[in-house]
């Protein structure tokens, strides 16, 4: 998993950007305006974009041939960067700019653009990761909030939260807060048991949050209560990994 550090980058959030949520181009919009207009009230957002339909194809394709782990994942890392540079086109947004370095993203931030991540140059460079299947867009946002002493983590994605047994018709099985180290236990979940495993390590807390209702994202960061799932880290002990380990 992810060990390594990266110097701060003074974002004030990070945002996975739900692969779910293009599928529905009035909804896209509707959360990239939202997105612009928490920076025109001064926060510093980094879009990690999620992966979709393509890379469960992969991994079924990777079951049944002996393919070599390093292109395939590579691959996967590739759908990444074609969502993000989809998310970025003009027609959603002319301050969405697809990066390829955290270093252009805080360039870019600072100047009041919206760097949406594009991780298949960066994560296959970095000693921090292990490549492996379970190294997902979750993954990716937990890990560079974490890194970049990010305070928030949201994750945007077409429904309002998680659900036990990923029953999102049923309003009682929606959960209300989970602790990130039973999350990854639950299983079927928005967010991956590979990140909600890394929060827990970490201590990095977080929400996911239906990104069709933009108002949510915004009460959040004021601090408002929202119907969303609230991911805690109250099992994170002092003894946890620092960022510089």
């Amino acid at each position: 998993m992810f060990t390594q550090s990266l110097p701060p980058c003074g974002f004030s959030i990070v945002v996975k950007f739900g692969g779910s949520l293009m599928h529905d181009l009035s909804a896209c919009r509707t959360a990239v305006a939202e997105l612009e207009r928490l920076v025109q009230r001064g926060h510093r957002i980094l879009v990690v974009p999620g992966g979709d339909f393509h890379d469960k194809a992969m991994e079924r394709v990777d079951d049944l041939y002996a393919r070599a782990p390093v292109s395939t994942r590579h691959a996967c890392a590739l759908v990444q960067d074609q969502k993000g540079n989809s998310l970025a086109n003009r027609a959603f947004s002319s301050k969405l700019v697809p990066s390829a370095t955290l270093s252009e993203c805080r360039s870019l931030a600072k100047v009041g653009k919206i760097p949406v991540l594009l991780p298949s140059r960066m994560l296959p460079t970095t000693d921090s990761v292990e490549w492996g299947w379970d190294i997902t867009s979750d993954a990716v946002a937990a890990w560079i909030a974490w890194v970049t002493n990010a305070p928030l983590l949201a994750m945007l994605t077409d429904v309002d939260g998680v659900y036990r047994n990923g029953a999102t018709h049923n309003p009682e099985a929606f959960i209300e807060e989970i602790d990130a180290h039973d999350l990854a236990e639950l299983g079927h979940a928005p967010v991956d048991a590979c990140a909600a495993h890394f929060m827990s390590l970490r201590g990095a807390s977080g929400v996911v949050i239906n990104g069709t209702h933009p108002d949510r994202l915004r009460d959040w960061t004021e601090g408002k209560h929202v119907r969303a799932t609230y991911i805690t880290t109250f099992r994170y002990k002092e003894s946890a990994p620092s960022r510089s380990a």
